[in-house]
């Protein structure tokens, strides 16, 4: 990892797919966009192998939508090319497939972490496209999306990434245009959090962070607290020092939702000032609060203090995505359970590092902490939202003596399996981390560089944040390990012309078009980018907190802690 800048890819329209089907498109979406719906089987498919053994008809007698995957099929023993194929007597216009690998687990001592097969879909018309894990001991599937294709087979081609492993599977399923993909049941257990009741709150009370020169000091309450009708914090400065505090307000009537002073006051003879405000106009769910020093006495150096709370009695938001007109939605993190999390991805939905095959899946100052030894850095909030927490760390423990922990979400699992997209549109609705050094982002890497045939990659950053700045934002692209071509180009913006991202919600999108990207804030087209390598592979997403990035960190003022929240997570195709 070479500085903030990452790894991603995205794939090619290609091809024609089919293993089990399910039609029968959804609701329509804000833009005629295709939701998700039933999950309606096709016509019985006629299922054929490499070598034809007597368990065939275990590819496709199982039922995705009801977490079961029936028996497992089996590769004849010697089969050197094992390949499955399903086939249809009428043409299916097909979105999305997923692959239930083996039972049996196959582990290779030199790199434990490889998924034990891999493979390739090939469309009846020819085209292709790449599946780079596929997970072995009963776990969850690989869903690779793509772009539609009509055909009337498709063919799955099979191949040991370690040499021990078995060549069986417990099920294909493939999915039309307008059906998004059912999930597979979560295991049991999950990382989730309950957001707590702001107390009792003023000028005497032990201060949660420290005033600086430059910014204002948190007295109370703790970063990510719950209010409800009003809300009272106290902060810390210069004594005799007038502040204002100023949060996203959506006022009753006409009146368009702005930021908007909510409180004023001046710090007293020790240096606190106490705010109170009605918190019934604020965002319901997770809101900040911006504290800036006013007056004679204020510069332009000063650096404003973000207090993050959580709203229970505020106004419901507009939570729509901006998916363009006509695609499936083939992915949908709501965020409503326990996230299914581990450090690897073993067993569970999502992996909690960045999933190189090589060593070393965090990069910038903090530390992406396993979620077993540290559930708080990640987990979802009030079942309704995704947080990622940086706060501090013991460097005498963490990796490289970090002072801080962070966290990560991937939907590619370490070995290459998990759940990714071929040309898809990927949108997240996120409220920013804010705080000096803070370095949130959404973005997306290619598959194969989660394996070691990866030995290039590309990168898509939906959007990189960076807290000394919360009205620009990055929308970066990267051909990395190409001889010629660019390293990293970024579209990095001051100003974005947006609201102040640490008060407001904003959703960010990124459309993979073949040898481009094209980025969207708030569904309005922001930036694009040509020459993109390795247009044929899937990408996956991930959505981190990290600190640094190039920049100095310095969260004192909220005592170590700032949080991201994300409300959800959508891919189309």
């Amino acid at each position: 990892m070479s500085g903030r800048w990452r790894t991603a890819i995205w794939s090619a329209m290609a091809a024609s797919l089919l293993l089990v089907v399910v039609s029968a498109p959804g609701p329509a979406g804000n833009s005629g966009t295709l939701l998700a719906g039933k999950t309606t089987p096709l016509p019985t498919a006629t299922a054929s192998t490499s070598a034809a053994p007597s368990t065939t008809a275990a590819l496709v007698d199982g039922s995705v939508a009801t977490g079961r995957t029936g028996n497992e099929w089996t590769a004849a023993p010697g089969d050197a090319s094992p390949w499955v194929q399903l086939s249809w007597s009428t043409p299916r216009r097909l979105a999305s497939v997923q692959v239930f690998g083996p039972t049996a687990t196959a582990v290779d001592p030199a790199a434990p972490w490889n998924a034990p097969l891999h493979g390739l879909l090939r469309f009846g018309d020819g085209s292709t496209v790449v599946v780079s894990g596929i997970s072995g001991g009963g776990g969850q599937a690989t869903s690779i999306a793509f772009a539609p294709r009509t055909t009337t087979t498709v063919r799955l081609e099979l191949a040991r990434t370690v040499s021990t492993a078995t060549v069986s599977l417990r099920e294909v399923a493939a999915y039309e245009v307008g059906t998004t993909p059912p999930r597979w049941p979560q295991p049991a257990g999950g990382y989730a959090t309950s957001s707590t009741l702001a107390g009792q709150c003023g000028g005497t009370t032990p201060p949660v962070g420290r005033a600086s020169a430059r910014q204002l000091g948190l007295i109370c309450p703790a970063p990510g607290s719950a209010v409800s009708r009003s809300a009272t914090i106290a902060v810390a400065g210069p004594a005799s020092t007038p502040v204002q505090a100023t949060a996203w307000v959506d006022p009753p009537g006409s009146m368009p939702a702005a930021e908007r002073t909510v409180a004023t006051g001046v710090t007293d003879g020790q240096g606190r000032a106490v705010l109170t405000f009605a918190t019934t106009t604020l965002p319901m769910g997770p809101f900040a609060v911006k504290v800036a020093r006013t007056g004679p006495t204020a510069q332009a150096s000063d650096v404003p203090l973000y207090v993050q709370l959580v709203n229970r009695s505020g106004v419901t938001q507009d939570t729509r995505d901006h998916a363009p007109s006509g695609m499936t939605l083939q992915y949908a993190e709501e965020f409503t359970t326990p996230l299914s999390v581990s450090q690897r991805g073993t067993g569970t939905t999502y992996a909690a590092t960045k999933p190189s095959h090589v060593a070393g899946g965090s990069f910038g100052d903090a530390w992406f902490a396993d979620p077993a030894e540290s559930a708080s850095s990640l987990s979802t909030l009030d079942s309704q939202y995704l947080r990622l927490r940086v706060q501090p760390s013991d460097p005498a423990t963490t990796p490289w003596g970090l002072e801080h922990t962070g966290g990560i979400v991937s939907s590619l699992r370490v070995g290459g399996s998990g759940f990714a997209a071929q040309y898809g549109y990927f949108e997240a609705r996120m409220l920013g981390a804010p705080g000096i050094g803070s370095w949130p982002a959404f973005w997306m890497l290619d598959t194969e560089n989660a394996t070691p045939r990866g030995t290039t990659a590309v990168e898509v950053d939906a959007v990189e944040l960076y807290g000394h700045n919360t009205l620009g934002s990055c929308h970066t692209t990267h051909n990395w390990g190409y001889t010629t071509g660019d390293s990293g180009v970024a579209n990095c913006f001051d100003r974005n012309g947006f609201a102040d991202w640490a008060l407001s919600w904003h959703t960010y999108g990124v459309r993979f078009v073949p040898g481009a990207a094209v980025f969207s804030i708030d569904g309005v087209q922001v930036a694009s980018y040509t020459g993109l390598q390795q247009t044929a592979d899937p990408f996956y997403f991930m959505v981190d907190l990290a600190l640094g990035g190039g920049w100095p960190v310095d969260l004192a003022a909220t005592g170590n802690v700032t949080d991201l929240y994300v409300d959800w997570v959508h891919v189309y195709t």
